[in-house]
């Protein structure tokens, strides 16, 4: 298990520890303040953040990238309330079974790289989202839809299907849970910053508790599961007819998995594989 799990698990992963779900949390205003402070800022944002993510993937100097990562991490550790990480469909399952209010709202990364938030894709598991959203209407423009778990779960396995990353978000300092962001690359902006920083950025968006691993003895090359990776882990060898994953970029969200027919491609824990086990 990573560090934030050590920190906020107590002895399980941070996402399915129920004190991390607790109203508790609500007393300490500062909670809710941090997160209308970062929100409020979202849309100042427009703009900034795209070029951001091309002048990372064009630095071809170490010390210009380093300068780069700190920057960048500056930058979030001043503005956001929140850090998640990837989340396979079955963590997503057992994370709505141990919530409590559930809500979808529509996306703010998707309103900062002025996309279409028509979509809800972010699922507010609360207490502390939601009661912030109460106090900053703004932020849930578009409205608030609230959920049965039930519904929340054929909401989750229909982006499943969609091919969405499902990440999970806590708050940056308590540890109480946020909610689900379900997207894509390279309209989701920690996606994007993942991809641009790599493994740097983990201080923000980690990987999965697992990793991919793919059975060359079962892969036919069909090439469906290069259509899922969001993080540039899968490539096709025409030499071999096969699928190749790379496992230290593999972030562990399963989708690759969920399209393959011939059930190449499993999900193991992190911790089982010693090349991987640190890489978050």
């Amino acid at each position: 298990m990573c560090d934030w799990c050590l920190k906020h698990g107590d002895g399980k992963k941070w996402y399915l520890n129920l004190k991390n779900f607790s109203t508790d949390f609500l007393k300490d205003r500062a909670v809710i303040e941090s997160a209308i402070k970062y929100f409020q800022n979202t849309e100042s944002m427009v703009g900034m953040t795209p070029a951001m993510f091309e002048e990372a993937l064009k630095l071809r100097e170490d010390g210009e990238f380093s300068r780069m990562v700190e920057t960048v991490k500056e930058m979030i550790g001043s503005l956001s309330p929140h850090r998640g990480q990837v989340v396979p469909i079955e963590d997503v399952e057992e994370i709505i079974r141990l919530s409590g209010p559930i809500a979808r709202i529509a996306c703010v990364c998707r309103r900062m790289l002025k996309g279409s938030f028509e979509e809800k894709t972010c699922i507010l598991v609360g207490p502390v989202y939601l009661e912030y959203a109460k106090e900053w209407p703004d932020f849930t423009r578009g409205g608030i839809d609230y959920l049965s778990k039930e519904e929340a779960l054929e909401l989750m396995r229909g982006f499943e299907e969609k091919g969405y990353v499902h990440t999970f978000w806590m708050d940056m300092f308590s540890g109480a849970v946020m909610g689900f962001c379900n997207c894509e690359f390279p309209t989701c902006a920690p996606l994007r910053y993942r991809r641009a920083l790599g493994d740097w950025f983990n201080f923000f968006l980690r990987k999965a508790e697992y990793v991919a691993v793919l059975d060359y003895d079962r892969c036919t090359g069909c090439g469906k599961c290069l259509t899922r990776c969001q993080f540039g882990a899968l490539s096709l060898s025409p030499y071999l007819g096969k699928a190749i994953l790379d496992m230290k970029v593999c972030a562990g969200c399963g989708l690759c998995r969920a399209v393959c027919e011939e059930k190449a491609i499993r999900l193991v824990p992190r911790s089982e594989v010693q090349a991987v086990r640190g890489l978050w």
